[in-house]
């Protein structure tokens, strides 16, 4: 009997947690970091590591000005990891929320 494995690709975790953090209504935008790192491990704000069953992110965020962020930042990290878990059924060992930048 041959093993069989399931293999999620980072790409498809930062998809993930791209749209649902853009989903939320007091989130702006992401800010692109990708010259500051290597490419593969940054997209458009959102930076992924795998290892194993365990996701890592980090998020690099404009939000909305009238909002507090302590309590935004305790919501996004609260839907990633619900969406990861759901969606890809991986364990989220931490969200790290970075806000750049407040607009309106």
């Amino acid at each position: 009997m041959t093993q069989s494995s399931v293999t999620i690709s980072p790409d498809v975790v930062r998809a993930i947690v791209r749209n649902t953090v853009l989903a939320m209504p007091s989130v702006r935008g992401l800010v692109d970091h990708r010259r500051a790192l290597r490419p593969r491990d940054s997209y458009k704000g959102v930076e992924v590591a795998v290892n194993g069953d365990e996701v890592w992110v980090k998020l690099h965020l404009i939000a909305a000005q009238d909002v507090s962020l302590t309590e935004l930042g305790r919501a996004i990290q609260s839907e990633v990891r619900q969406a990861v878990s759901e969606i890809i059924g991986l364990r989220v060992s931490a969200v790290d929320v970075y806000f750049e930048d407040v607009t309106t």
